[in-house]
C-alpha cells in the first residue's frame, strides 16, 4: 500500500544510505519533450535533512537533468530494495544546479564528500540539490532480487585520463544542449558565451499558472515595447477611472 509522508523520516534515510543505485526523473515543460530518467551509482546521494537530498553529479553524455531543472524545477529521485524486505520510494520535489567549484560546491564537497569514492575524482560537473516536498513509499513487491558486486570504475577511470581542457572541450559540444534544445553546461569556466546564471538558494520556480498579478504585470511589461506600456496603463487607468465613476453615481 502506497503511503505518503511530508518529510523523510530516520528510518527512511537510514534505508536510503543503503541503497547502491537510485534513479532520478526530470521533464521539460513542453508536453512534446523527452521525460528523462537517469540511473545513478557510486556513494554520492546524500540526505541533508528532513526535506533536502543531494547527489553529486559526473560528466556524462547526457545534459537533461540540468536542462530540466533549470527550465522547471521539477525533479523526482527513486530508490527501489533489490535485496531485503521490498520497497519502492520516491523523493518529490524540486532541484537546482549548484556548479562545480563554487562556493556553495566546495561547502558541499567538504561537509558531505570528504573521504568518498568521488571525492577526489575527476570529470565532477555539479552537485544537484533537491528539496523534498512530499514522499512516497510503495510494496514494490513486484521488483526482482538483484545482488551487488561493486561498483564500475569505468567512468572515474575514463575521467582520469582526461586533463581539464579535455574536460570542458566535452561540456562545450556534448553537454551544451538537452535532446529538446534547452540550455545545458552554463559555467564561466567555459568562457563569456557559457556563463549563464544558476537559479541561487531560496530563488523559488514559479510554473506556468501559479503566477501572481504582480509577476505577470512585470514580464508583460518587461517583453512589451516602452510606447505601447504606456499607452495601455493610460488606457487602463482612464477605463478604470470611468467605470469607477459610473458604479459610485449609481450609488
Amino acid at each position: 500500500m502506497v503511503q505518503f509522508f511530508d518529510s523523510i523520516s530516520d528510518d527512511h534515510a537510514e534505508w536510503i544510505k543503503k541503497q547502491k543505485i537510485f534513479f532520478v526523473g526530470t521533464a521539460p515543460l513542453d508536453g512534446r519533450g523527452t521525460v528523462n530518467n537517469s540511473p545513478k551509482g557510486y556513494d554520492c546521494l546524500r540526505v541533508l535533512n528532513p526535506n533536502q537530498v543531494c547527489y553529486l553529479e559526473m560528466s556524462g553524455s547526457g545534459i537533461e537533468t540540468q536542462s530540466h531543472l533549470e527550465e522547471n524545477g521539477r525533479i523526482t529521485i527513486m530508490l527501489t530494495a533489490f535485496e531485503g524486505g521490498p520497497r519502492i520510494m520516491r523523493l518529490m520535489g524540486t532541484g537546482r544546479v549548484i556548479r562545480v567549484d563554487t562556493p556553495e560546491f566546495n561547502t558541499l564537497m567538504e561537509t558531505q564528500y570528504k573521504g568518498s569514492e568521488l571525492a577526489h575524482a575527476s570529470g565532477k560537473r555539479a552537485i544537484i540539490l533537491a528539496d523534498v516536498r512530499k514522499v512516497s513509499t510503495s510494496c514494490g513487491y513486484g521488483v526482482p532480487y538483484f545482488d551487488y558486486k561493486g561498483s564500475r570504475k569505468t567512468l572515474i577511470e575514463t575521467w582520469a585520463k582526461r586533463d581539464e581542457d579535455t574536460v570542458k572541450k566535452y561540456w562545450k559540444t556534448i553537454n551544451n544542449f538537452s535532446l529538446d534544445g534547452l540550455p545545458g553546461m552554463r559555467h564561466e569556466l567555459l568562457g563569456p558565451e557559457f556563463v549563464g546564471i544558476n537559479r541561487g538558494a531560496g530563488e523559488e520556480i514559479v510554473l506556468p499558472g501559479e503566477e501572481s498579478w504582480g509577476t505577470l504585470l512585470k514580464t508583460w511589461v518587461q517583453a512589451s515595447p516602452a510606447p505601447a506600456n504606456a499607452a495601455y496603463l493610460i488606457a487602463g487607468a482612464v477605463i478604470g477611472g470611468a467605470v469607477s465613476h459610473l458604479y459610485s453615481r449609481r450609488r
